[in-house]
């Protein structure tokens, strides 16, 4: 999988570190039930130098976005799984893509593999249980039936179960037995990790069907929307709160690049969210800007 690295320096001496733009980077893996991984790398940089090179994750990377620190795009170049980015007054550098390649499934477990150079924050599909992890998360929580960790530098393995509703007591040999033959430092940790998620889960409950979005209330807080982020938002309101992103395109009537840099945009901003689905994306307006 290659590790991410920023290739400003071939050695980290005090002059390569002296000499390198990042002063800061965050790096969020958020994991879809089809394997996908949404990577989005940030990097607070400093604004003379006029370049970076950053190391890309997997050999398959989709609808990849590199912007600066106001969602403007910067010109850049791919070449192999490195991406040439030009940086000059940028105070910061934003790169996010799909991938495919960091998951592989066997039977029914699923495991997340890759190697990182920085912290590096998890999150698994809604309802997943954990099987294994190679090592102990720096922080941990379980909040609306999604678990995020956040976990060291270095090699990163985790296994899970998508869905925590199909999770049953015969598996719990499985469970422990994974675990058993996992390297980690301590076991007792591990465990305690992987029993704290499970405590935490509470089953699914029904969710009551909300199909009407509060215009009046969204625009009245976000009063700063670009003319085509206000259409968007008066389409998904048309549409009950929910549309694929292909309807958006039509609708729009504008290149696909900007389009997805619109609704990224309003991710950003948590007016909507974007789930990934192997076919579609489905763009959704958040919870709190629904008729109840």
């Amino acid at each position: 999988m290659g590790a991410l690295l920023l290739l400003i320096a071939s050695q980290l001496s005090p002059l390569a570190l002296a000499n390198n733009p990042v002063t800061s980077e965050a790096l969020t893996f958020t994991v879809y039930l089809d394997g996908y991984v949404w990577v989005n790398h940030e990097l607070e940089i400093n604004q003379t130098f006029p370049s970076i090179n950053a190391t890309l994750l997997g050999e398959t990377r989709d609808e990849i976005i590199i912007v600066d620190e106001q969602n403007l795009p910067v010109d850049y170049k791919i070449t192999s799984d490195e991406a040439f980015i030009n940086s000059l007054g940028a105070s910061q550098i934003k790169i996010s893509y799909f991938t495919p390649d960091l998951t592989s499934k066997t039977g029914k477990y699923w495991t997340l593999k890759t190697e990182v150079s920085t912290n590096t924050t998890v999150k698994l599909p809604e309802d997943s249980s954990i099987i294994s992890l190679n090592n102990v998360p720096e922080f941990i929580e379980s909040s609306n039936g999604q678990v995020t960790l956040v976990m060291p530098p270095g090699n990163i393995e985790i296994s899970y179960i998508p869905e925590h509703g199909l999770y049953n007591q015969s598996q719990n040999i499985e469970t422990w037995q994974l675990i058993a033959i996992t390297s980690f430092p301590t076991i007792a940790s591990l465990a305690f990790v992987i029993w704290f998620v499970r405590r935490k889960k509470t089953p699914s409950q029904p969710k009551e069907h909300v199909d009407e979005v509060d215009v009046d209330k969204l625009f009245e807080k976000e009063k700063h929307l670009r003319p085509e982020e206000a259409q968007v938002i008066r389409f998904l309101a048309e549409k009950h709160g929910t549309a694929f992103e292909a309807e958006l395109y039509e609708k729009l009537n504008l290149p696909r690049t900007t389009t997805w840099r619109l609704l990224k945009r309003l991710e950003k901003m948590e007016i909507v969210n974007i789930k990934k689905s192997r076919r579609q994306n489905i763009v959704s307006v958040r919870k709190k800007y629904m008729k109840s």
